[in-house]
């Protein structure tokens, strides 16, 4: 704005939106009694209720897209999600996804390794085939989801994991074959979390 829009409403920036409705539903009200006023007063008021809404518009516009510009950087860097997953934090890591605002390409990525450490196979495609629709072009979402179809045809996944389709309710218990993998095969394990997230660290110590 070329002018001080929040001077016509007599309120600071720092007003809240709540604040801000109500000055201007009080001046509106009382601008539009004013301007069947004769004369100049009428005039003047039919003037300053024009100057209102001008005024209001351009701060609602302002404001909408300083909330779009900050959830872009909040969501932009998901380096504390990813950290948490790293520390076996999925519970944290999940819930700090959830409140993202915008869900972009790398979001369903991010999701699709969550879904992996819980041993949620389908749903990791799932979310990985999304990143790979909304980022065409992204190699690595795409090998990524190359990797995990391979190993989801081989004979390294039981058949109860292949079952799953949503979110479970719980996070249950883990499901492999007792030797502390995810897989049942601490290679499968290895090449599965690279194509998932390029880090053997996800694996909690584990490997080939």
């Amino acid at each position: 704005m070329n002018y001080n829009a929040y001077e016509i409403l007599g309120l600071s920036e720092s007003a809240t939106q709540e604040e801000l409705d109500a000055r201007y539903n009080q001046l509106r009200e009382q601008y539009q009694k004013d301007r069947f006023l004769p004369g100049d007063a009428g005039e003047e008021a039919s003037e300053k209720l024009q100057q209102l809404e001008v005024a209001y518009r351009d701060i609602m516009i302002e404001r909408e897209e300083k909330t779009q510009t900050n959830d872009f950087r909040d969501d932009a860097d998901y380096t504390d999600v990813q950290q948490l997953i790293t520390e076996g934090k999925l519970d944290e890591a999940q819930s700090k996804l959830d409140q993202r605002v915008t869900r972009d390409a790398e979001w369903h990525y991010i999701q699709s390794i969550l879904f992996y450490k819980r041993n949620w196979f389908l749903e990791s495609k799932r979310q990985l085939e999304l990143a790979c629709e909304m980022a065409p072009d992204n190699e690595r979402y795409r090998q990524s989801l190359d990797k995990l179809t391979k190993i989801l045809a081989s004979n390294t996944i039981s058949p109860d994991q292949m079952r799953t389709n949503s979110r479970p309710v719980d996070n249950g218990p883990t499901i492999g074959a007792g030797n502390g993998t995810c897989t049942g095969s601490p290679c499968a394990d290895c090449i599965l979390c690279n194509a998932c997230c390029n880090c053997c660290q996800c694996l909690g110590g584990g490997g080939c």
